[in-house]
């Protein structure tokens, strides 16, 4: 979902389209007890050097913040690496994923589609909402 389908009024109607920083609104938001739905990472290769490593949301500080916002999370990605490091790091909180193989028919944004067309395979790491958990949306 992007600004498009915000303009044209096809956007689902409980979504809220943010550009700001992220480290700050997982902050704030999780200090405020707020609860996502759902919530993606869509990014192909992020830092991909090894002494870049703290900089990837899973090594980043702002984690624990991301995690306390609830909702099934899922990181989208053509690099195996990020996407396993994701799933452990989950895995480290307590919350159960699985990664998969997925194809450019499923793509949320024009990366996957460009990645796809050159070959790349895509990963998906999936969090699914934990059991018992209430879900207030934001």
């Amino acid at each position: 979902m992007g600004q498009r389908e915000v303009d044209a009024g096809t956007a689902p109607g409980n979504a809220i389209l943010l550009r700001c920083e992220l480290v700050d609104f997982w902050q704030l938001a999780a200090a405020a007890r707020l609860r996502c739905e759902r919530q993606y990472l869509l990014y192909p290769n992020p830092w991909p050097r090894p002494d870049q490593v703290m900089r990837r949301w899973h090594a980043h500080p702002v984690l624990p913040s991301l995690l306390a916002l609830g909702g099934a999370i899922e990181l989208r990605t053509n690099w195996r690496v990020y996407a396993d490091e994701f799933a452990e790091a989950l895995r480290f909180a307590g919350r159960a994923s699985r990664l998969e193989e997925f194809v450019a028919d499923d793509s949320l944004t024009p990366f996957e589609r460009k990645y796809a067309a050159s070959g790349h395979v895509l990963w998906r790491c999936v969090a699914d909402e934990p059991s018992g958990v209430g879900i207030q949306t934001v």
